[in-house]
This record gives C-alpha cells, structure tokens and sequence, in this order.
C-alpha cells in the first residue's frame, strides 16, 4: 500500500471515530444542557407566581403571533396551588426589538388578573443600560399587581428605564402582548 493510501486511510479511520465520539458527548451534554434550561424555567414559574406548587402545560398552538405588540407568545402554563386549584397563569414571551434584539421572559398573573411578578429569561442587551431591565428591578416593579386590563405604554403610565428607551419598549409590549393573550385566550376561553 502506497504512503499516500496509508495516510488517508488513518485520516478516514481518526475522522470516524473522533465523529462518533462527538457524537456521543453531544448527546450526553445536550440532556444535561436541557434539563438546566427546564429548571432554569421552572424556577422563573416559581419566581412570577408563587402560589404555585405545580405548573401544567396549557395546549396552545405556539408561538401565538402579536403583531400589533410585536412578540410573540411561546407557552402558557397554569399555575395550580397544593390543593389543585388554578393560582394563576405563567405567559413566556419572546418580545422583539429591544437594541440588542430579542428579550424573553416570564410573565406571571394571579387568577384575579393582576400581574404577580416577571422574570427575564433572556436578554442581551446593552451593558449598563439596557441590561439594568434585569439587574435593577424599579422598571419591571411598575407592572407588579397592575390589571392585565391596562395597557402600558412608556413614558405614558411606564416610567422607561433612563438611557434604554428600546428595551423599556420591547419589555412593555411583550407585557402587553402577554395582558392580550390572558385576555383572549385563557379567560375569554375559559367562557
């Protein structure tokens, strides 16, 4: 066998089994990295709703497009107490055009229709501006307990966060988008 053969044969035999090997590591890392996001999640259940003891999955066609909000929502969930009744909703929502893009999170709302609490559960924004959205909880603390009847608007009935006009904008109507969904598809469902 010539060297030229011999060396590609090698390089053919390394290059399977380094495959197979990536492979194997994918399929073990990728579990893991999957069930820390869907704790992750479920800790931001927790956190916007906490009479909760559990979280069921609401069958919703996803992701529901907000076009008028510009978001979009990507699962409901009902939040049910230790006794099984309903102690609310969590909403996640994707919203779109924050300066940095795309900001996710949680919304959740008590069964009396108020907003309970948010969790932002993916953002990339500015460094020191935007980010503070997550960092410095004054701007989303003017959701808390407000009725999913209102609609926010920024520098209307929302203070913005000083300096990060887009992400104040792009985390209200994503909240807005969530108060229209609870609205049409859960209590105007539930009659």
């Amino acid at each position: 066998m010539s060297k030229e053969i011999k060396n590609t044969v090698i390089i053919t035999v390394f290059a399977v089994i380094s495959g197979f090997v990536l492979s194997l590591v994918h399929g073990v890392t990728s579990t893991v990295i999957d069930a820390r996001k869907q704790q992750e999640l479920r800790e931001a259940y927790a956190q916007v709703l906490a009479e909760a003891a559990d979280f069921k999955d609401m069958e919703i066609e996803a992701p529901v497009v907000d076009d008028e909000h510009n978001a979009q929502i990507e699962s409901a969930l009902e939040g049910v107490d230790a006794s099984g009744a309903t102690a609310g909703y969590v909403i996640n929502v994707t919203s779109h055009g924050g300066y940095g893009g795309d900001i996710s999170f949680s919304m959740g709302i008590k069964a009396d229709g108020s907003i309970e609490n948010i969790s932002i559960t993916a953002i990339s924004e500015t460094p020191g501006l935007g980010m503070r959205a997550q960092t410095e909880p004054d701007f989303l603390n003017q959701f808390k307990d407000q009725s999913t009847d209102t609609e926010f608007v920024v520098k209307d009935n929302i203070q913005a966060i000083s300096s990060a006009t887009f992400t104040s904008k792009c985390l209200t109507n994503g909240i807005n988008a969530a108060a229209a969904f609870y609205k049409n598809n859960i209590v105007g469902g539930a009659n």
